[in-house]
């Protein structure tokens, strides 16, 4: 196994050494800062206690990464960080203040501005795998929204994807911080788990078509895999004819994705899902192999199998299941480099220890986190007899992070009522008219 990365005492990759001294020293005091800093005030900010004017809107840099914060002249005292997704492309000019919504909602921002709340997101400042940072960068702007303006009432996090995985994380380690938190489409069984899922997915395409030499050992890819310029000129993608459809329907089915999240057009991400597993599955499996210095997928744990119908249905499209299936479990195990793995575990991976108020929001068809990863999450709660703390609300609907405004406004809305209450939500927080799925039971983490 080949070495990807030095890495710093602190644990960061030597690419990041020219983080300021000021953000390292900032990781360093984390666990000092978490446990002096004071309890967010249960009382409104009086026009007094500010330090700014109001409104404001404010775009600047805190130690090398980009932030913006607006607060409307109206405030409520409630401060919503929002934590971004995984970078695929360059970074918008100024930081994203709320997630994506799907297209025809209302404009999210501006509803949640009007309705007098702050707003504050970062950049996050590494173009590297981006979950370590965006934790610390996010504790970095709260801490200095709190400087800068003054105590809010209280502090909710709010997370999509990759952020919303950061903002479990947040909310768990950081407590006396904030004071709830919103989780969106996260992959919260965490990294180690969710490469998993695409190593399984790697070796389901290597079942059917082979993988290529130029990609890399499927164990250990090569540095700097592209997926425009590496993987997709050469992957034998759905035919018109639906002459290859078994092939990847094998892939699908060995993987649990449902049929229109696999070939249905995601309606935020504007990708397949079939495309979308593909990218995962070797660019950024790559891109998390650096982060970590090293592999960090194992199949250990996994046996492959299809139903007896799932079996006669891949047969009738000409397949033979059995041997893609023997292949599949011949593979077994893939060992990941331990070291890499338990660094992706500290800061990939949360515990379920909550002592604060939290909300998942998942589709129920997510082409890319499936929504099993709620099962992980659950179960990794209950553990700790932490279900108190965990609402799961589920929406009807095809898509990673396909979520309206309205929904994502209810479920904000419900969490303000649990906060101002003590009392759980339930059921009727939810309404089915906007697309709630209150009876979805998802299904359990497949190993």
């Amino acid at each position: 196994m080949r070495r990807r990365r030095k890495l710093l005492l602190d644990g960061t990759p030597m690419k990041d050494k020219k983080t300021p001294v000021s953000l390292t020293l900032l990781a360093a005091a984390l666990p000092l800062l978490m446990a002096v800093a004071p309890r967010p005030s249960a009382a409104q900010p009086l026009p007094g206690s500010l330090r700014v004017a109001l409104p404001l809107d404010l775009v600047d840099s805190l130690d090398g990464a980009k932030f913006k914060i607006r607060i409307p002249a109206n405030w409520n005292g409630t401060l919503l960080v929002y934590l971004q997704g995984t970078k695929l492309g360059p970074a918008p000019v100024e930081p994203v203040l709320v997630p994506p919504v799907l297209p025809g909602s209302e404009p999210l921002e501006q509803t949640l501005l009007s309705r007098g709340y702050a707003l504050a997101a970062s950049q996050v400042a590494t173009t590297e795998w981006q979950q370590k940072a965006e934790a610390q960068d996010t504790f970095a702007l709260t801490t200095y929204f709190r400087g800068l303006v003054g105590e809010p009432k209280r502090t909710i996090l709010l997370g999509t994807s990759l952020g919303g995985l950061a903002t479990l994380r947040l909310i768990e380690e950081s407590p006396r911080s904030f004071d709830a938190a919103i989780a969106t489409c996260a992959p919260a069984a965490g990294t180690p788990k969710r490469f998993d899922r695409s190593l399984d997915f790697s070796l389901a395409y290597a079942a059917v078509f082979g993988w290529p030499d130029a990609w890399g050992p499927i164990d250990d890819l090569r540095p700097g895999i592209n997926f425009v310029k590496d993987v997709n000129p050469i992957v034998p993608w759905p035919k018109p004819d639906g002459s290859n459809r078994g092939a990847w329907e094998f892939i699908r089915l060995v993987n649990g994705i449902p049929s229109d999240a696999f070939w249905g057009t995601d309606p935020l991400q504007g990708a397949t899902g079939f495309l979308m597993n593909m990218l995962w599955a070797t660019q950024q499996r790559e891109t998390m192999e650096a982060w970590a210095t090293g592999p960090v997928a194992q199949n250990a744990d996994h046996h492959y199998s299809l139903t007896p119908e799932e079996k006669a249905y891949l047969t009738g499209l000409g397949l033979k299941p059995d041997d893609l299936l023997t292949y599949m479990n011949s593979q077994v195990p893939v060992v990941a480099c331990e070291r890499c793995r338990d660094f992706a575990y500290r800061f990939g991976t949360v515990r379920g220890a909550l002592t604060k108020p939290v909300i998942t929001l998942h589709t129920t068809a997510d082409g890319l986190a499936d929504v099993s990863h709620e099962s992980s999450y659950r179960a990794a709660v209950d553990v700790w007899g932490r279900a108190d703390f965990l609402h799961q609300a589920f929406v009807t609907g095809v898509g990673h992070c396909a979520f309206t405004a309205t929904q994502l406004l209810t479920t904000l809305t419900a969490m303000e009522k649990w906060l101002d209450t003590g009392i759980h939500p339930d059921a009727s927080s939810f309404p089915e008219t906007q697309g709630f799925d209150n009876h979805f039971v998802p299904p359990p983490w497949p190993y």
